[in-house]
């Protein structure tokens, strides 16, 4: 699985769903709304039959909320969308907490989420802003690339493991700040993460 392929198909996926949304205003609601016609989009870019780690076991890289460990070893960090290699994953024990009894290895059981996984990701973040005012204020969108950011240094700290994020941004209006467009300009692609701005084109 190419990790850089499939954000760049994505990215053209999120262009398509903001062609439609300018087509067919009534389209997204909510921040909900925007969610699931992305994953309804990008859900034919995989094969959900996959052998995770545990080979007799079967599952998709496509999933939604998954929640990631913060720097004190808490769940905590949860994006909207997370794609992860199946065979990256198991659903019955930890993938890498053993225990050696009588030299044999056994996996220690899952953390509270009863499922474990690693190796490279891709996250998305996704904000609608349906104010008729637009864009004004750009603190929840750092918020989500800090958010990114520090997943991806607890993911990539002390491991091979590489992390890419997309925050997809999509403004009822086309109106927006100096402000966030300085925001967009300066992080629009930067080490690994994108973020991306598109509109609905809602005049009112």
């Amino acid at each position: 699985m190419n990790f850089t392929e499939i954000r760049d198909q994505i990215l053209v996926k999120l262009s398509d769903l903001e062609r439609e949304y300018q087509q067919n205003k009534g389209i997204i609601l909510t921040e909900s709304d925007m969610h699931c016609l992305l994953f309804r989009k990008i859900y034919d870019l995989f094969d959900h039959s996959q052998n995770t780690f545990d080979t007799f076991i079967q599952g998709s890289p496509l999933h939604s909320e998954i929640t990631f460990f913060n720097e004190k070893g808490k769940l905590f960090y949860k994006p909207d969308i997370t794609i992860i290699k199946p065979d990256n994953y198991s659903i019955i024990h930890s993938i890498s907490d053993v225990i050696i009894k009588d030299e044999e290895i056994f996996y220690k059981p899952t953390a509270s989420k009863m499922f474990s996984f690693g190796g490279d990701a891709i996250i998305i973040e996704l904000k609608f802003c349906r104010g008729e005012k637009g864009i004004s204020k750009i603190r929840p969108y750092q918020e989500d690339l800090r958010k990114i950011k520090k997943i991806k240094k607890l993911v990539e700290q002390n491991s091979s493991s590489r992390m890419y994020g997309i925050i997809a941004i999509f403004n009822k209006t086309d109106k927006k700040s100096g402000e966030f467009e300085h925001f967009l300009g300066k992080n629009y692609s930067k080490n690994d993460i994108h973020v991306r701005y598109y509109t609905g084109k809602v005049e009112v």
